[in-house]
C-alpha cells in the first residue's frame, strides 16, 4: 500500500495555524500589527487567564467594510498583495492573509468593525474556522477582535502552554516591544479577573526616549541617541550609555521598517557592532531602527514574520557599524586646567612611536594637544598615578581611576583601526614562519586563513594542517605574528570581527604595561582621546575606568549623613 497521502483540508489548516499561532502572545502580535496597519491612534488590549481563555484587542483605526469583514478570516484573504511582484515590495505588517485565518481555526473568534466611510458597524462570529453569524452591531469606530478558548479544539497543543501567569508575562513583554514600532500610538494592556481590572502596561504615546525610560526604568539622562544615513539605509539609534547596562539583551529592540524583528543573524551583527563600546560591561537598553528600501528586505521568510533577510548584508553591517561609531564618537572640545605655565607651553602630542616604534609610516607628526577656546568646557585635571598602573584624574568634579594599560591599548587600537587598509604594502618575511595550530579544526582553520588573506596577510595551509605566514600588512610590526597565531584558534562569522581581533591582540602587545612609567604629557593625551571618542572599554571589553562622585567621598568620610 502507498505510504504517501494528501492531508485533508481540516488537517492542513490546523498545521498552518500552528505555524503562525504558537501561544496567546502570537495572537496579540498579529492583532496589534493589524491595528498598526489600520492606522490606529489607540490600541487597547485585555486578556483573561493569560490569553488562554480570552484576548480582546480594540483599535480606533479605519475599520473594515462588511464585505471585507466576511472575508478577512479566510485563508489567503488579503488586501496587501495581488501578484508575485507585490511580495518583494511589502510595506504593511499583515500581508499573507494567514493571521486571522490561523486564529479562527483554533479559537472562537468575534470581530466587530465599522469602516470610516460607513454609518453602520457589523460583526462576524466564527467557531474553529466556520462562520456562525454575521449581523449589524454597535461600535462607534474602528475594530474590536475577541478571541476565546484558544486551542480548545487542540488539547495536545494547549497542553504545551505555560501557566496563565507565564503567558501573561510573555504578552506583557511583547506589547512593550511592539510599542517601539510606532511610539506615537497609545497602547494599554490589562488583565481581567471577574470584574476586576489590573493594568499591566500603559503608554500614552510620545518620544522613543520616554518609552525606553518607561519600559526599562533607565532615566532619560542616560539615553544617547543619533541618526545616521548610509545609502540605501537609514538608522536611528537609541541606547543607554555604558553607565547603565544589563547582563542580557532583553531590553535591546530591533525595528526594521517599523516592524519588530527577532532575527538571530541580525542580532549577532548588532552585538558585534556594540562590543567595541560596551565590551564586557553588559548590553545596553534601547532601540535600533533600520529603514531600508523594501526591495532589499525579504520579510516573508518566517510564518510569524519575526525574521528578515537583507539582500546586501555587507552594506548593512557597515552602515550599522558607522551609525554606532557616530553615536559614541561625537567630538567634544576639552580644556585642560593649567598645571603651570611651563607645562602648558610644552604640552604637545607625544608621537605614537613612543609605544609603537614600528613601522615608521604609522607615526603622525606631533601637533598641539590643548584646545584653546572651547564652547563646551570640561574641567580635566591630572593628579598623578598609583603604582605606575592607574592614572588619577579629576574630571568635572569627579575622581577618575583609569587603567593605563587598558587605555593605552584602546587608543592604539583606535588609531590602527582608523588607518587600516588592505592596500598597505606587505611586509614580506625573508623566512616564512610556521605557526602553531594544534587542536584547531581543519575546516575552521581554512576559513580563518581565507579571511586573514582577505585582510592583506599571506598565509598558506599545508597538507599537515599547519599554517605558514609569508607576509603581513605593512601597518604591523613583527608582534602581529603572535596575534595571528592566537586568532587562528578562534571562529569568526564576518571578516570585520576578525580584523578587530587581530588589531586588538596587536595593540595589547604594543601598549604600555602595568608598572611602565608614563609621563604627565602622555597620560593627558591618552585621557583626552578617551574623552573625545567616548571610550569606556579596552578592545577586549574590560572597563577603562571607574569614577567616584564627590558625594560618595563625603559619605564615606562621614562629612555627609
Amino acid at each position: 500500500m502507498p505510504k504517501i497521502k494528501i492531508l485533508p483540508p481540516e488537517v492542513r489548516k490546523k498545521i498552518a495555524a500552528g505555524e503562525v499561532v504558537e501561544r496567546p502572545a502570537s495572537v496579540v502580535k498579529e492583532l496589534v500589527e493589524n491595528a498598526f496597519d489600520a492606522r490606529a491612534n489607540t490600541i487597547k488590549i485585555s486578556i483573561v487567564e493569560g490569553g488562554i481563555k480570552e484576548i480582546s484587542v480594540y483599535d480606533d483605526g479605519e475599520g473594515m467594510e462588511p464585505e471585507d469583514l466576511r472575508l478577512c478570516y479566510k485563508h489567503h484573504a488579503t488586501s496587501k498583495i495581488s501578484s508575485v511582484a507585490d511580495i518583494f515590495k511589502i510595506v504593511s505588517f499583515g500581508f499573507r492573509g494567514e493571521a486571522l485565518a490561523s486564529i479562527s481555526q483554533v479559537s472562537k473568534l468575534l470581530i466587530k468593525s465599522k469602516h470610516i466611510s460607513q454609518n453602520q458597524a457589523y460583526q462576524v462570529y466564527v467557531e474553529f474556522g466556520e462562520e456562525k453569524e454575521f449581523k449589524p452591531c454597535h461600535l462607534v469606530k474602528g475594530t474590536l477582535v475577541v478571541v476565546k478558548d484558544l486551542f480548545s479544539n487542540l488539547p495536545a497543543r494547549k497542553a504545551f502552554l505555560k501557566s496563565p501567569r507565564s503567558e501573561t508575562q510573555k504578552i506583557a513583554e511583547l506589547v512593550k516591544a511592539l510599542s517601539f514600532c510606532f511610539p506615537e500610538v497609545k497602547i494599554t494592556l490589562m488583565t481581567l479577573s471577574g470584574k476586576k481590572e489590573n493594568l499591566l502596561f500603559s503608554w500614552r504615546g510620545g518620544s522613543t526616549e520616554d518609552l525606553i525610560s518607561l519600559v526599562t526604568q533607565v532615566k532619560k539622562e542616560y539615553i544617547i541617541a543619533d541618526v545616521f544615513e548610509k545609502k540605501p539605509y537609514n538608522f536611528e539609534v537609541f541606547l543607554s550609555s555604558t553607565a547603565k547596562t544589563f547582563p542580557h539583551t532583553k531590553y535591546l529592540y530591533t525595528i526594521v521598517n517599523n516592524r519588530l524583528v527577532k532575527d538571530d543573524k541580525l542580532n549577532k551583527i548588532i552585538i558585534s557592532c556594540l562590543k567595541p563600546f560596551y565590551g564586557n560591561l553588559g548590553y545596553p537598553a534601547g532601540v535600533i531602527r533600520i529603514y531600508a528600501p523594501y526591495h532589499l528586505v525579504d520579510v516573508n521568510v518566517h510564518p510569524a514574520k519575526w525574521e528578515v533577510r537583507f539582500r546586501e548584508e555587507k552594506e548593512l553591517f557597515e552602515g550599522l557599524k558607522q551609525a554606532i561609531e557616530k553615536l559614541f564618537k561625537k567630538k567634544k572640545a576639552y580644556a585642560l586646567e593649567k598645571q603651570s605655565k611651563e607645562a602648558t607651553e610644552t604640552l604637545v602630542r607625544e608621537p605614537i612611536s613612543t609605544y609603537a616604534p614600528k613601522p615608521k609610516e604609522f607615526s603622525p607628526k606631533p601637533r598641539p594637544l590643548v584646545c584653546e577656546k572651547v564652547i563646551e568646557e570640561e574641567k580635566v585635571k591630572y593628579l598623578g598615578t598609583f603604582k605606575n598602573a592607574y592614572f588619577i584624574f579629576e574630571i568635572n568634579d569627579e575622581l577618575y581611576i583609569i587603567d593605563q594599560h587598558a587605555l593605552s591599548e584602546r587608543v592604539i587600537f583606535e588609531e590602527l583601526l582608523q588607518r587600516y587598509s588592505k592596500n598597505f604594502t606587505k611586509q614580506e618575511l625573508l623566512i616564512p614562519v610556521l605557526l602553531n595550530t594544534e587542536a584547531v579544526d581543519y575546516e575552521k582553520l581554512k576559513d580563518t586563513v581565507s579571511k586573514l588573506n582577505e585582510l592583506g596577510f599571506s598565509l598558506e595551509v599545508i597538507d599537515t594542517g599547519e599554517v605558514i605566514l609569508k607576509a603581513y600588512p605593512g601597518i604591523f610590526g613583527e608582534e602581529v605574528i603572535e596575534a595571528v597565531e592566537k586568532v587562528l584558534s578562534l571562529e569568526f562569522a564576518v571578516v570585520e570581527d576578525l580584523k578587530r581581533e587581530v588589531i586588538a591582540e596587536y595593540a595589547c602587545k604594543l601598549a604600555k604595561k602595568k608598572g611602565d612609567f608614563i609621563d604627565q604629557r602622555e597620560a593627558i593625551y591618552l585621557v583626552k582621546k578617551m574623552l573625545e571618542n567616548g571610550l569606556s572599554t579596552c578592545p577586549h571589553g574590560r572597563p577603562l575606568f571607574f569614577k567616584i562622585e564627590e558625594a560618595e567621598i563625603e559619605k564615606r568620610l562621614r562629612r555627609r549623613v
